[in-house]
């Protein structure tokens, strides 16, 4: 009574504490700006508190809110998690699924990787806690393979210990040591001695089942030495308990009760969950020691506080336990009622084993009651289940000895490797004295003939070079000239353009802008020869001789108009570009692919010569410092800007030193550029290529 007094003071000094740092926090939270840092430290002041479910519940509903008004939709997803991690503590399932659902939603749309693998994860074990075995399992797969795509080795280990806890589950009692001993490798190589002792923890509770009662104790004290370094009580307590069920197992039951009781007080001193468990196996030990009253008080007080917390899990076991003791009292109907609740729970979590033991206990209670058509049914159903258990088990030993052996093999194979090592250093040390002077022989004659081999390597590498260079600047050479004869070229096309223009002007000039001016002197004629006589008539003339004049300027403004449209009907940009291409590609060393878009419509004239210059310009320059074999030249016209890129795969150079050259290649391209108020990029780096980008206004 004293000591239940002092744990109750104990317990309300501990929550005032608490309390009071939290109105402390708050209190220091609403002073804060609401922000996306304000949504970070609420959802990590939400999980440092994640055991207090009020406190908690505070933090992760203000970071719910204040990211909500935020749009911050990480900050959002995470205070879902929060939620849902208390509504899974409070076997809430279906609260819980909606809150990691819809945070796992969020996440996929904003393809956060490490969010989506930690919904499916929390996923997988509320679908495991509701015996939806099928849809955690697919749950934690996917979160393995995201896990692998993100390379986070801890969270993996968890999955795989997750994914060994569901087949356990599902009686894959080989599948589920497999899953185990993955977890566990990695845990032990991350060197997370708190990890590692959890998972030592559910090797050991699975070679319980198995059995295997001596390998379970092992794997178990290892778990016990680790959670006592970290001072993990809440594992702690899951050790004494899985070590009472060993001890028990093996006949030991004062020893059972012991660590039992351990476990049970750990969970009242630090309010942990799961007491119902320890106190169902605290009464299976007294009813193994026949006190069997105090044993049924024991599976009462575990149905009571199961109910409370909704652990159908320990009801099953607890209404088989408190069914079995009535059997044994003779209380045959009493004991098929909780024998039956039990059998629904076992079917309904696939629990097969412990199915086995309950269709066996119902068939002997019917044969009591001597309704032996209801025992053989049940009878019948046990015989089915067991050979099905007994092949999980022979699966499930088999799967554990090749794991086994596969470890031994490994030891034996490095212990091989290291007396092989041995001896040969044992070799080498008798040897090393004899062989001193032929090592030094042999090492020098290999040091030369390597020497020899480098400088001859050199010497040809040199001259290769060399002759790579006389034939590269002779390629240039010849690219260059090509590229001044389609110069040459488009020059004299453009001059005989020209002279034709000129004659087609003259002839115009002659025939219309010639006989305007002819009527103009005639008028003007007739005017002097009456100026006195006919004013009004002469003012006619004169008006006349006007109108002619401003005719014969549109005639002029008509014929220039002409003279230009002519030009570019017969120099069209496009039709020039693909002319340099075919002259170009004749050369073995430069390949030119051409590429344009929107040029339905012809460009102004002067636009299109400067055009041609920078392209001319632009290729002038990659055939003389670019060593490129590849150039692709594409041009796109749309509404507002004329795009040109010119890209090769040459060695590139260092755009930042331009200013420092003195050559006049680039500036002109930019002098051009500037007067098409355009913009020039240049993207280039030494061995990546360049790639220069020219935007003009169409306007």
């Amino acid at each position: 009574m004293k000591r239940t007094v002092l744990l109750l003071l104990v317990s309300v000094c501990f929550i005032n504490k608490i309390a009071g740092q939290t109105d402390s926090l708050i209190n220091e939270l609403k002073k804060q700006k609401k922000d996306t840092i304000k949504v970070q430290r609420l959802n990590k002041l939400a999980w440092k508190y994640r055991r207090v479910d009020s406190i908690c519940r505070i933090f992760a509903e203000e970071a719910r809110i204040i990211s909500d008004s935020l749009k911050y939709k990480k900050g959002y997803s995470t205070s879902l998690m929060r939620l849902g991690l208390l509504e899974s503590k409070k076997n809430n399932y279906k609260n819980a699924e909606e809150y990691y659902l819809l945070s796992l939603n969020i996440e996929e749309k904003i393809n956060n990787l490490y969010g989506i693998v930690r919904a499916k994860v929390q996923l997988a074990k509320i679908y495991r806690s509701q015996g939806l075995y099928d849809k955690g399992l697919r749950y934690a797969n996917e979160s393995i393979i995201a896990c692998n795509e993100l390379g986070n080795q801890k969270l993996m280990a968890t999955i795989y210990n997750t994914i060994g806890s569901m087949y356990s589950s599902m009686n894959l009692l080989g599948k589920s040591i497999e899953a185990y001993k993955k977890g566990l490798a990695i845990r032990e190589k991350l060197g997370n001695d708190k990890q590692t002792a959890k998972s030592y923890l559910d090797i050991g509770i699975l070679y319980n089942l198995l059995k295997k009662y001596e390998k379970g104790l092992e794997c178990l004290n290892k778990s016990l030495k680790l959670n006592k370094s970290v001072s993990n009580f809440s594992e702690l307590s899951k050790v004494y308990n899985s070590l009472g069920v060993n001890y028990f197992k093996r006949k030991k039951i004062d020893s059972a009760i012991t660590y039992y009781k351990k476990s049970l007080n750990l969970k009242k001193k630090y309010a942990l969950s799961n007491q119902e468990s320890l106190i169902n196996n605290i009464g299976v030990a007294y009813e193994h020691k026949k006190k069997l009253h105090l044993s049924i008080d024991y599976y009462k007080k575990s149905i009571k506080l199961s109910n409370s917390s909704k652990n159908e899990l320990q009801l099953l076991d607890s209404y088989y336990n408190l069914g079995r003791v009535l059997r044994k009292q003779k209380k045959y109907k009493q004991a098929l009622i909780y024998l039956e609740r039990s059998l629904f729970f076992s079917k309904k979590y696939k629990k097969d084993i412990v199915r086995l033991e309950i269709l066996i206990t119902i068939a002997e209670t019917y044969e009591q009651l001597r309704e032996f058509k209801n025992a053989s049914i049940f009878n019948e159903k046990h015989i089915v289940l067991r050979d099905s258990v007994d092949n999980i088990f022979k699966e499930a030993q088999m799967i554990d000895s090749r794991y086994e052996d596969e470890i031994k093999k490994n030891e034996l194979l490095k212990k091989d490797k290291e007396i092989a090592q041995e001896r040969i250093l044992r070799v080498l040390e008798q040897n090393e004295k004899k062989n001193t002077l032929l090592i030094s022989l042999i090492v020098g004659i290999i040091l030369l003939t390597i020497l020899f081999f480098l400088s001859f390597k050199i010497y040809k590498t040199k001259k290769a070079k060399e002759l790579s260079d006389k034939n590269r600047k002779l390629e240039v050479q010849k690219n260059i000239e090509l590229i001044k004869k389609q110069e040459l070229k488009s020059i004299k096309a453009m001059i005989n353009g020209q002279e034709n223009e000129r004659n087609r002007i003259a002839q115009d000039l002659h025939d219309r802008l010639g006989s305007m001016l002819s009527m103009v002197k005639l008028h003007y004629n007739s005017i002097e020869g009456s100026l006195d006589k006919l004013k009004e008539e002469n003012r006619m003339h004169y008006n006349k001789a006007n109108s002619l004049l401003d005719e014969a300027c549109v005639a002029v403004r008509e014929i220039s108009h002409d003279m230009i449209s002519g030009v570019l009907t017969k120099f069209g940009l496009i039709a020039a570009l693909e002319d340099l291409q075919k002259t170009l590609e004749g050369t073995s060393t430069l390949q030119i692919e051409f590429l344009n878009y929107g040029f339905d419509n012809r460009l102004d004239n002067s636009l299109e010569m400067e055009l041609y210059s920078i392209v001319q310009e632009i290729i002038h320059n990659i055939i003389k410092h670019a060593e490129a074999e590849e150039v692709s030249v594409q041009l796109i016209k749309n509404k507002e800007f004329i795009n040109l890129m010119v890209i090769d795969n040459g060695v590139g150079f260092d755009p930042t030193k331009i200013g420092e050259s003195n050559g006049i290649g680039i500036k002109g391209i930019q002098s051009r550029v500037d007067s098409l108020n355009g913009e020039l990029l240049i993207d280039s780096g030494k061995g990546n290529g360049t790639t220069i980008t020219i935007n003009i206004p169409v306007s």
